[in-house]
């Protein structure tokens, strides 16, 4: 049995498609969706995103947002989405290397959040690389 799943980003709607299952992380950790899932409202952690379709999976780094469970359908709404073929690795490795650096150096004119968060994006687009 499949769902519909409607991902939205700021910039509009990034897929609609009907799917067999879908693992997310949610704020209280990760959860995979099927047809006919009870209804729910989350936050999204910045973490990878599974989607299967026709017996293949799909792999996706998401980077922040909110879901929405009802009987018709699975709405992500989140910050940004990137699906592992649209990554790219060297330039996650240099952000990689950049939000580490700005982290090791203790500066106090650095924004720590952000540095945090620039390493913490960067590692899950890896690992969304890694499951290709």
């Amino acid at each position: 049995m499949t769902f519909l799943l409607e991902i939205v980003t700021p910039k509009g709607i990034y897929l609609t498609e009907k799917v067999d299952s879908l693992t997310i992380k949610l704020s209280s950790g990760y959860r995979t969706f099927l047809a006919g899932h009870m209804p729910l409202i989350g936050s999204l952690a910045y973490a990878p995103m599974h989607l299967v379709k026709d017996g293949e999976t799909q792999n996706f780094a998401v980077h922040g947002g909110a879901i929405n469970v009802t009987k018709e359908k699975i709405s992500v709404v989140c910050n940004a989405i990137e699906r592992d073929n649209e990554i790219d690795k060297e330039r996650a490795e240099a952000a990689k290397e950049r939000a580490e650096k700005r982290l090791k150096e203790k500066d106090p004119n650095i924004d720590l959040k952000r540095a945090q968060l620039a390493l913490q994006r960067s590692l899950i687009r890896l690992e969304v690389l890694s499951k290709k």
